[in-house]
């Protein structure tokens, strides 16, 4: 076959055709163009505007509709987690916040709940609802006002009543509402909830539309003109001039302000009727089409709901009828008419209503009537000139266009393909035709020749198929191991654990499951920073590789969690060897950035088949003696039990009691009196928390505070006690105990929490008392982790009014730079000085240097524990300020207290013993 071919022929080259071709057209575009323009485009353009009012119409009811799916979805989320849960209410309160706190959609989701019929989430208990609301600062906060046995309740409210009546998975829409603290339009979604196909309640979630009006003002700014939104009872949602469809409204001393009807506005302005008009014959018509069918359910709705009106019931039950067949009038437009004279615009208006058939909402779309006119003909004569204009300068720029952009390019083509090509090779006999006599043909021509070298060049699509290969391992080897370390990640240490299992059944030996978590290193990533923290854990990783031997298996679970699977562990012995063998490898200690860190580590093991019988009990056996060995003081070994599964069980028996306490009002405030050195002035009382089990009796706090504290509970106790101290300090200002504060411990878990301060003084806000009656009593423990961060915390509670007292001071390691830098009022000396001050020489030093150290820096002293006459004495001559034991006063309930410290009776505590004075202020 010869590489050189003859040059094509003028009249045959695309060129040529090109050019004659651009010539006759010209020609018949020229005649054609002004009898086009000039009868169909002027039509087109006033109809396009037409359709650009649907358009736009349906795309503002596509954007509402894309964010009441959000909350449709969720609400119906909600709905299957009441309906299949275990009625829990633990699990209520701690998942339900969560899947309504989406970050993202934090400015739709008002809130929600899941509200179950009487008696069907507790026996014997009517209403039982879970329900979260956002505050004024945005945050989610659980509101149980709705289950108070002397309120309302919520069995008849309009959002609930129609949910009986409702299929399952349906979402019922309430009539609009104001939000009280953003002043936007909200409505809820309803969801039934079914067990064995019996109606057992509601789920819902509250919706703002504050971004509403900003969605319809968008979408209508195109068309230069309004849009607004009204719901199913034609009641606003939004309009672009809130003073002629808001009114302000006075409830309990504040200014709320809600929108009006259509019919409303048509009251006040007589041009707004047409439109009024319209909307309620949609209203009327969508009730008609239920005329013939029964309509027994919308009159039990107006039955069971005295809110709701039988115009009311009669729309729900319309909406509901619209739902099955929701397809056929998605984005639907109602109507469309001209209006000839607008309020707003001045002018005569094209008027499109567009309904939400999921909410029965109205979509009015209000644009001025010239513009489309106008528009259409400044329109077409533009158009007519340029398509002229064009088709001048079309035909001379097709010729250099084709020239340039096809003719050039297809020649460098050819002389690219007109290179040598290597020989041999299987030839394949699939090829072009190249008989043509055009460029084509020449193009042809050398392509076949390029592709019989091409067939016996496939070296890089092997390669390709190698990197590929090599690709998709490295795709496994990522999912399977931790991306900073290198070990087996979670996912594959089960897998390992399956097959440890499956071998030792097979072949009768033990092995043993390592769980070890780095001792302090939260403290290393706080001081240090994370880069370091990732570098410690590579170098540990590193360490713990080198246990011996190639059959065992390390892992990284997460963070700082290490697991290990050791075969064939014949003896404990053998175990404790291995665990010796890790200590060994992290006692040499760690140099990062110049420091060097001594690791420890706290290791729990678990024996297959001595104490679990699959996987998942294992991991969770050596993951309880891990924590068995923090407890013992950490950088130590703990085997599995069976008193540590049983002490787990007896926690978690205590975790449901005091949930269900919190409920029920099981607990009680004891507040033991706080007085000066000499017992003539009450200062305050300390707020202890008592226990009353209804089956178990009186439980200390010794055996459910730590448990709290775990389980993060701690923090629903702790808002509980100042709930209550709260309201039992105004009973004790009423008795005329005023000079006064009460002290309430916080534990160190709600001390690190990030919206404690706003936490407390909310609830100081809804108990109307002044943060200056609280003394906040903070351990050294709880500031001691990040001292910079607790020193912030704490002068934010300063600043905020309350009183700060470090608690048992002396027991944990403080230093006094720390102390000068604490904003505290007061230092408490711990009972474990006190209580051995008559025979301990040690305990009276420590007491005194507290004392002096204290007062040389500006600090008041209290005592606590003070049990004899003796200490008492002791503490006089010592000059500390405060003291609290047994000898002046016990705990005792605040109607006690009341009684003993009022204006009409006072009196002292000595050695227990209550006794009325005329000194006692």
């Amino acid at each position: 076959m010869s590489s050189i071919r003859a040059i094509v022929k003028a009249k045959n080259t695309i060129l040529f055709k090109f050019s004659f071709g651009m010539s006759l057209l010209f020609l018949v575009m020229t005649a054609a163009t002004y009898m086009v323009v000039d009868l169909v485009v002027k039509n087109y353009l006033v109809n396009k505007n037409k359709e650009s009012i649907d358009e736009i119409g349906s795309h503002i009811v596509s954007e509402i509709s894309q964010r009441i799916s959000i909350a449709e979805t969720l609400t119906r989320h909600l709905a299957a987690a009441g309906e299949t849960w275990p009625q829990d209410p633990q699990l209520f309160y701690k998942v339900i916040p969560q899947m309504l706190n989406m970050k993202e959609y934090q400015d739709i989701i008002a809130g929600g709940g899941v509200w179950p019929e009487p008696q069907q989430f507790t026996l014997g208990v009517v209403r039982r609802s879970f329900f979260w609301g956002r505050d004024n600062f945005g945050e989610l906060q659980y509101f149980d006002q709705y289950n108070d046995v002397e309120g309302t309740g919520y069995h008849d409210e309009e959002w609930y009543v129609p949910g009986r009546y409702s299929k399952q998975g349906e979402c019922l829409w309430s009539k609009s509402y104001m939000d009280p603290y953003t002043l936007a339009p909200m409505v809820t979604c309803t969801v039934a909830m079914f067990k064995q196909e019996v109606f057992s309640g509601n789920a819902t979630v509250d919706v703002s539309l504050q971004q509403l009006k900003s969605i319809l003002h968008q979408g209508s700014a195109k068309l230069r003109g309004y849009a607004y939104a009204v719901d199913r009872n034609n009641k606003f949602l939004s309009f672009p001039d809130d003073e002629l469809t808001k009114v302000a409204n006075r409830d309990s001393n504040h200014l709320t302000q809600e929108y009006i009807t259509v019919n409303q506005l048509a009251e006040k302005l007589e041009s707004f009727q047409p439109i009024a008009e319209i909307l309620t014959e949609i209203n009327q018509s969508l009730i008609q089409s239920i005329a013939d069918k029964t309509r027994v359910p919308a009159a039990n709705i107006t039955e069971q709901s005295k809110q709701i009106s039988p115009l009311d019931a009669q729309l729900i039950v319309a909406n509901m009828s619209t739902m099955p067949d929701q397809s056929s009038h998605r984005n639907t437009k109602t109507i469309s008419v001209i209006s000839k004279q607008d309020f707003l615009l001045g002018e005569a208006v094209n008027v499109s209503v567009f309904i939400i058939p999921k909410t029965l909402w109205k979509v009015v779309v209000v644009t001025p009537q010239m513009v489309a006119i106008n528009s259409a003909s400044k329109v077409s004569n533009l158009i007519l000139m340029l398509l002229i204009a064009i088709m001048i300068i079309a035909a001379f720029l097709g010729f250099i266009y084709c020239r340039r952009s096809l003719i050039m390019p297809i020649y460098q083509m050819v002389n690219q393909l007109q290179r040598p090509v290597t020989e041999g090779g299987q030839v394949y006999p699939e090829l072009l035709d190249d008989r043509r006599q055009d460029e084509f043909g020449l193009l042809a021509y050398h392509f076949n020749q390029s592709k019989m070298a091409l067939d016996s060049n496939n070296r890089d699509l092997k390669l390709q198929i190698n990197e590929r290969k090599q690709a998709e391992y490295q795709l496994k080897h990522l999912a399977l191991h931790d991306p900073l370390t290198g070990l087996p990640n979670r996912l594959l240490f089960q897998d390992r654990l399956e097959q440890a299992i499956a071998l030792s059944d097979r072949h009768q030996h033990k092995f043993a499951v390592f769980f070890m978590d780095l001792d302090n290193f939260k403290i290393i990533n706080d001081t240090m920073g994370h880069d370091a923290g990732d570098e410690l854990l590579k170098q540990v990783s590193l360490r713990l590789s080198c246990t011996g031997r190639k059959t065992d298996t390390v892992a990284r679970l997460g963070g700082d969690e290490f697991a290990f699977i050791i075969t064939k562990v014949n003896t404990i012995e053998d175990a404790v060897t291995f665990a010796q063998r890790l200590n060994s490898l992290l006692k040499t200690p760690i140099e990062i950035n110049g420091n060097n860190i001594n690791m420890g580590s706290s290791i729990g093991i678990t024996i297959y088949p001595d104490d679990a019988a699959n996987s998942e009990e294992l991991l969770r056996n050596a993951d309880i003696a891990m924590y068995q060995a923090k407890d013992d003081g950490r950088n130590t070994v703990r085997f599995f039990t069976s008193e540590m599964n049983a002490r787990l069980q007896r926690n978690k028996e205590v975790l449901t009691d005091l949930a269900e306490s919190l409920t029920k009002e099981h607990f009680e405030l004891y507040y033991q009196p706080l007085f000066t050195i000499d017992q003539n002035i009450l200062v305050g009382a300390e707020a202890l928390i008592r226990w009353h089990h209804p089956e178990k009796g009186m439980i200390p706090p010794d055996q459910f505070i730590a448990v709290a504290e775990k389980s993060g509970l701690i923090n629903e106790l702790g808002d509980w006690v100042l709930a209550q101290a709260c309201r039992e300090i105004k009973n004790f200002l009423n008795a005329g105990i005023t000079v006064f504060k009460v002290a309430i411990n916080i534990s160190p878990v709600q001390f690190r929490r990030k919206d404690l301060l706003q936490h407390m003084l909310m609830i100081l806000a809804q108990h109307d008392v002044s943060a200056e009656l609280i003394e906040l009593e903070i351990t050294e423990g709880a500031v001691m982790d990040n001292v910079d961060q607790a020193i912030e915390t704490m002068q934010a509670l300063h600043d905020a009014g309350f009183q700060l007292a470090m608690d048992d001071f002396g027991t944990g390691y403080s230093s006094l730079s720390y102390l000068k830098r604490f904003p505290i009022q007061k230092v408490k000396i711990d009972r474990s000085f006190i209580s051995d001050l008559e025979n301990d020489d040690d305990s009276k030093s420590i007491t005194t240097a507290i004392i002096q150290m204290s007062h040389s820096l500006g600090l008041h002293v209290l005592a606590e524990g003070v049990e004899t006459e003796e200490q008492l004495h002791y503490l006089q001559a010592e000059k500390c300020d405060y003291v609290q034991g047994y000898y002046t006063g016990r705990p005792i309930p605040a109607s006690e207290f009341i009684k003993n410290f009022s204006e009409s009776k006072k009196g002292k505590y000595a050695n227990g013993v209550w006794t009325e004075s005329t000194t006692m202020t």
